[in-house]
């Protein structure tokens, strides 16, 4: 590239086409780097093992394994730079809590028994107490990355394989074909697993849906079946599991998958070359200990005891040669290089077309391919993602053929949208999948921390006065349901009978007159004595169908004495002003993934308010909820061993956040609808029918696969003007089964 920089300086051209033409030849260099196959890019293929440098100096002391291990740059001594920085954690943490813990004991002493003020400082110091033992627990372990020999590992464990949970998939299933399917959102940034940008939405089709953890949860029962450990087993005090590796484990590349993998995973991705804050933390506050017994066994040691232990100590694995050039230019040389994953399918540099389209391809000979959970997945061998923006661009190639499946979420794609002949004809078979699935707890937040929503009665007046099934019937044709508990969709762990409070005026009146608004003013709204009008601002990002329901919505608000605006914003500027608790009601959604719920993030006090008794920003608690009660609700989940407990626990956790009437309950689909072309084919077996339900979207769980002789068969037939039976699966939960329709 500099030669031919350096021939176009010296050729006799004009100079503005000199300009240009280097322009081009710029632009072509960049292209290139951006991951078109260049050593940067996805064509990319790491040294070897033994190019690397040896993991350890001879002066360390660890077992003859650790001792033949290869490592990145600048592994080398990271065991005791590791050890030293959760040491110093540690240390600190243990005072910050014991200055707690006799803060609030003081507070205790000075405060009366019965007060709500003296419940909030007992919660506070048991808090704190808990903190400190396990902090002190924690310390009196030694090493927190240590490499064991396998002798020592503990006799007399108690091993489980999991292998007692149904078949997922179909014997039925062929394996081949290619798979099209479309995208609506932007092309991702990065190929990278972690750092800057590399949390898109893009990601979990290259790596998340792909690749095999320690254990996983049976898409159909919820239990533990193995992942890449074929064995686990839990230590009598709850704390350590120990999962050992099955040694046919392969990543993509071929390499083996070992212990020294989740060592790599560890120092990569809390280097300070990753600029990614999340693992530092994920692993320190996590986890008391990570040790390795051999090659073949990690054992990973919890901060508290859990319910299920194995799910939650299922640390994540990379690639060690893949690694092999990390170092302060990882952002930029590592930027569109896809790494190594342990799953059937890799990132596919002939299908890739930068901006437009990525694809898999099957990895050949994988080595989970007669694997009991995973011999009848990944049937096909390619799948084609193509990024396309226009949702009528991508129907429209959906119903010549060109994709395979369409999303049909929405009412006017399932209904309207699918009113074609080649639906009527029978070619496209229209599928509505019941699932169960965590709900994004989609709905009107309210800001505790100020006016008027510090007022439970007030809050409990905006519930009654929010006709949100209106707006059901209405928009979504009486298809979506409304939510209840917080967290929606978590099986048992659901209180399934807390109810969203009615639309009623009365109600309304009622509780908005015992917050003060007694007065109705000329246009029917409340007003204080002093004139303070009752009006509600509910913040929401740019939607247009936000805009629709909250004009239905507002109509009927005002019949209970409310007056209801809508204000829309940039999502970025929404985000900030929720994040910082400044808003009045907020139109917002966290996203929630199993097994089980997680409410001390967004309902703990001491992220409601600083020590100040000003509002904590930047936390998750966005409602500024504050409950001594809740508090040690949320704590005794923390503390349960059984499932049982756990389902106690959780529900009493859900009830009392009910009670602060801090979220009124939106809307939700317990469903995934989608159309596909008849070729597509599903398992049809008494333990797997259609799809196991604990997917959000079927195609996730890659049990499908494409029928080539009945895709010929059905193309053949579109041209001569055959026709099928026109096609509605409809696939209700487990208990019954599923239906076909002819219309």
């Amino acid at each position: 590239m500099k030669t031919l920089l350096q021939k176009m300086k010296q050729s006799h051209l004009p100079r503005q086409v000199k300009l240009c033409v280097c322009a081009g030849m710029m632009a072509l260099c960049m292209t290139a780097c951006d991951g078109d196959g260049s050593e940067n890019g996805v064509e990319w293929k790491h040294p070897s093992n033994e190019s690397m440098p040896e993991a350890f100096s001879k002066k360390e002391s660890v077992p003859v394994y650790a001792e033949q291990w290869h490592m990145p740059k600048g592994f080398l001594h990271f065991t005791d730079r590791w050890n030293e920085r959760v040491r110093r954690h540690v240390e600190q943490a243990l005072k910050t809590k014991q200055a707690e813990q006799r803060d609030a004991l003081a507070a205790m002493l000075s405060l009366p028994p019965n007060s709500s003020e003296y419940k909030a400082a007992q919660v506070r110091f048991r808090t704190a107490l808990e903190g400190c033992r396990q902090l002190a627990r924690r310390r009196n372990r030694g090493q927190y990355l240590a490499y064991m020999p396998e002798t020592m590992l503990p006799p007399n464990l108690s091993w489980e394989n999991g292998l007692d949970q149904p078949e997922l998939g179909s014997p039925e299933a062929r394996k081949g074909g290619t798979m099209h399917l479309t995208l609506q959102r932007s092309f991702p940034s990065t190929f990278r697993i972690f750092g800057p940008n590399s949390n898109n939405a893009t990601r979990r089709y290259i790596y998340d849906d792909v690749d095999i953890p320690l254990v996983r949860l049976h898409p159909g029962t919820g239990k533990l079946i193995p992942g890449t450990a074929d064995r686990w087993a839990v230590s009598d005090d709850g704390l350590t599991v120990y999962f050992h590796i099955d040694e046919k484990a392969r990543f993509s590349d071929g390499t083996p998958l070992t212990s020294r993998d989740f060592i790599t995973a560890l120092y990569v991705r809390t280097s300070e070359y990753s600029l990614e804050p999340f693992y530092g933390d994920y692993y320190i506050n996590s986890f008391a200990r990570i040790a390795t017994y051999g090659n073949h066994v990690v054992a990973v040691t919890l901060n508290s005891p859990k319910n299920m232990p194995a799910y939650h100590a299922s640390i994540p694995a990379s690639c060690t040669p893949f690694y092999a050039e990390f170092g302060p230019d990882f952002l930029s040389r590592y930027l569109w290089r896809t790494e190594p994953t342990t799953g059937a399918y890799v990132l596919d540099p002939d299908s890739l077309i930068m901006g437009r389209q990525i694809g898999l391809k099957r990895v050949k000979n994988w080595w989970a391919g007669e694997r009991k959970y995973t011999r009848y997945a990944c049937n096909v061998d390619h799948i084609i993602y193509s990024f396309i923006a226009e949702q009528t661009k991508a129907r429209e190639l959906f119903r010549i053929g060109a994709v395979d499946v369409m999303s049909a979420r929405d009412a006017d794609a399932w209904y309207e949208g699918l009113e074609i002949p080649a639906v009527h004809n029978g070619y496209i078979q229209r599928v509505h999948f019941s699932n169960i699935w965590p709900r994004n707890c989609f709905g009107f937040h309210l800001n505790c921390s100020r006016p008027p929503m510090n007022d439970l009665n007030l809050r409990k007046g905006f519930h009654h006065a929010l006709n949100v099934q209106a707006v059901i019937n209405s928009i979504f044709r009486g298809d979506y349901t409304r939510l209840g508990s917080y967290f929606s969709g978590f099986g048992d762990y659901t209180d399934e009978s807390i109810r969203a409070l009615p639309y009623s005026p009365e109600k309304a009146r009622e509780y908005f007159a015992r917050a003060g608004y007694t007065v109705e003013g000329g246009d029917g709204i409340l007003e204080k004595p002093d004139g303070t009008r009752l009006q509600v601002v509910v913040s929401s990002r740019i939607d247009a169908m936000y805009s629709n329901c909250m004009n239905l919505l507002r109509e009927d608000a005002a019949k209970c004495g409310l007056d209801l605006r809508l204000k829309q914003m940039d999502d970025t500027v929404f985000y900030t002003k929720v994040k910082e608790k400044n808003y009045m009601a907020a139109l917002f959604s966290w996203g929630f993934s199993p097994p089980l719920p997680n409410p001390g993030n967004f309902f703990l006090s001491h992220l409601a308010y600083t020590p100040e008794g000003l509002p904590a920003k930047g936390t998750s608690n966005i409602t500024a909820t504050a409950s001594p009660e809740l508090d040690a609700a949320i704590l005794a989940t923390n503390e349960v061993r059984t499932h049982e407990e756990a389902v106690k626990a959780h529900h009493r956790v859900q009830q009392l956040i009910a009670e602060t009437a801090s979220w009124v309950p939106g809307w939700t689909s317990s469903y995934w609808r989608f159309a596909q072309w008849r070729w597509v084919r599903w398992p049809d077996t008494e333990d797997c029918r259609f799809c196991p339900p604990r997917y959000f979207d079927p195609l996730d769980s890659h049990l499908y696969w494409i029928d080539e002789e009945l895709k010929a068969e059905t193309l053949k037939a579109r041209l001569s003007g055959k026709k099928y039976a026109e096609t509605e699966w409809s696939i209700p939960l487990p208990e019954t089964p599923p239906t076909t329709t002819q219309p």
